[in-house]
């Protein structure tokens, strides 16, 4: 199987990382910037637990030298896909598959959907519809990551923690034998990866967490660990939780309130940075938009009150100087 991974920061090395050690499948990287450089010099390395994974794909910043796919892995933030999806075109043949990873409610969410908004673009996350007309949700897969990464620098990937993927096609029953093959290559890589009919249900279960955290740790600069082990902002957390839970079970979502027993348990990660808090660190645009200002949307669309999601939304833009 041919695949290529778009957008190859932290979580999309790692992910190259595993298959290409796996060695059964022909992997490249669409990269940029030093990490590119570095890849092209020296190799990929990534550093998972106790496993030390060196290799040297073929990486480029031009989708034309990797040409058609099977199969392609997007793992850039939401808010760089809109102007980056046009130029995917040189990856796409008649059956490649796109497997959307990102953060946050994803361009595709109402396709196959119910209601009114079902086949249309959201335009919160998805702005004119640029993702959806230039990758087409038909060929969408949605996937939900539980890999805790990060640069630690040029050509170096660090993971510690989950290694988890879930995968499903937004219309249940699509793309049955490749999704299928996706599935059984990435977790005979070594990274779990569980395919599902509701992944919807998965996107939301991770937002639970993504919305609670991420603002809550750009606001206060700390850590995973930090953040759960103060007894003040586990009350606003298991606030920010419910809030996104009750959207959730209002757009249909199937998904119980485990927000206390989820409080409860220890971080996986202590010392891990949130994504968010790396980008604000960064000086990087934030995934406000995916993650927070969505929920509010589709808050608002069911009529659904969210003042502690809004508030922290509106805490953490005026830190940003918006």
């Amino acid at each position: 199987m041919r695949i290529a991974i778009v957008g190859a920061g932290a979580v999309g090395s790692v992910i190259a990382g595993y298959l290409l050690e796996h060695g059964q499948h022909e992997v490249s990287l669409l990269a940029r910037g030093p990490h590119l450089g570095a890849i092209r010099e020296r190799g990929l390395l990534v550093l998972s637990g106790d496993k030390r994974m060196a290799s040297r794909p073929l990486a480029s910043d031009d989708p034309q030298a990797l040409g058609p796919q099977d199969a392609i892995i997007i793992t850039v933030k939401a808010h760089a896909l809109p102007a980056l999806a046009p130029r995917l075109a040189p990856l796409l043949g008649p059956g490649t598959l796109v497997v959307s990873a990102q953060n946050g409610v994803p361009w595709w969410y109402f396709y196959g959907a119910d209601g009114p908004e079902a086949d249309t673009p959201f335009d919160t996350v998805d702005p004119g519809g640029a993702v959806w007309r230039a990758l087409g949700p038909e060929r969408a897969i949605g996937c939900v990551i539980n890999i805790p990464a990060s640069i630690t620098e040029p050509g170096v990937a660090h993971h510690a923690g989950r290694l988890r993927l879930h995968l499903g096609a937004p219309r249940a029953g699509e793309h049955g034998d490749a999704l299928a093959a996706i599935v059984q290559a990435i977790d005979q890589s070594g990274i779990a990866c569980n395919q599902t009919d509701r992944i919807r249900d998965e996107v939301w279960s991770k937002l639970l967490l993504n919305n609670a955290s991420g603002t809550v740790s750009v606001l206060t600069g700390r850590t995973m660990g930090e953040i759960r082990a103060e007894p003040a902002l586990l009350g606003t957390l298991a606030r920010l939780m419910r809030e996104c839970l009750a959207v959730a079970h209002a757009w249909g979502i199937e998904i119980a309130d485990d927000v206390d027993a989820e409080l409860a348990k220890g971080v996986t990660a202590p010392r891990h940075k949130t994504s968010m808090l790396q980008d604000y660190e960064a000086g990087r645009p934030l995934e406000l938009g995916p993650i927070v200002t969505a929920v509010i949307e589709l808050a608002r669309r069911r009529q659904v009150p969210v003042p502690t999601i809004e508030s922290l939304w509106a805490l953490t833009r005026i830190k940003l100087g918006g």
